[in-house]
């Protein structure tokens, strides 16, 4: 599998496991608390980290291919960060997501485009 096609699939694993977070935010809290508006902001920074990815692996560039590997190490940090207080399987899987598309990003060839190469 080509690394930009990879990216995408990643991408919309991640934006889907973001959308999943967001909607818990009601099932995991009965009232809105800090703790509900923190774990919503979570949700919707994975969203918004995904769609960067999206979006980025389409238009391709050397510029946007740092910016997606810093946005990716900075969301697999704050994956790590998330496993001193949650160790659970959801915390290494989105740690994972996010490393790899980092990788994938350091991996792309600068000024491709995932739709036309």
């Amino acid at each position: 599998m080509r690394t930009q096609t990879l990216a995408m699939v990643l991408a919309v694993v991640g934006g889907l496991l973001g959308l999943v977070h967001i909607a818990l935010t009601p099932l995991a809290y009965a009232e809105w608390t800090i703790e509900a508006l923190w774990f919503l902001g979570s949700g919707l920074a994975i969203v918004v980290a995904a769609l960067a990815n999206f979006v980025g692996f389409l238009s391709g560039g050397v510029r946007g291919q740092w910016i997606l590997t810093a946005i990716n190490i900075a969301m697999g940090c704050f994956f790590a960060a998330a496993w001193l207080v949650l160790p659970g399987p959801q915390v290494i899987v989105g740690g994972l997501l996010f490393l790899s598309l980092a990788l994938c990003s350091l991996a792309a060839p600068p000024g491709t485009k995932a739709v036309t190469s």
